[in-house]
């Protein structure tokens, strides 16, 4: 869903600011519009991916999944609110709100009991 960015002129890119509104919708209109061609798996996939990067809180961590760290861009000041943003523009709708409390933490692997005990 990048292609926008990535076909986009070295002129065109240092006129282009990831927070300004303008800029930003345009950006989004054309991530929808390849969102659109995608099958509903891939959809799925997709919207569950930014899902879990907004509950899990670990914006820097899974940002380079986010924004294509091939571009040159000016840093995204308000993380959430643009893959919020994002997530509503693709689904048409607000993300679902998760909210797992300080005692839980995403990681990447699973004990084989399944859960991640820490105390």
């Amino acid at each position: 869903m990048d292609y926008f960015l990535l076909a986009m002129r070295n002129d065109d890119l240092d006129e282009f600011h990831i927070n300004e509104e303008n800029c930003r919708s345009r950006l989004f209109d054309a991530m929808k519009a390849d969102f659109d061609r995608f099958g509903p798996l891939s959809k799925q996939r997709v919207l569950e991916a930014i899902e879990f990067i907004l509950s899990s809180g670990q914006f820097e961590q899974f940002w380079g999944y986010v924004v294509p760290q091939s571009v040159s861009l000016d840093e995204v000041e308000d993380k959430p609110a643009y893959l919020r943003a994002l997530y509503e523009r693709l689904s048409g709708q607000a993300p679902p709100r998760y909210d797992f409390g300080s005692d839980v933490e995403v990681v990447s692997t699973i004990n084989p009991p399944g859960i991640d005990i820490r105390e």
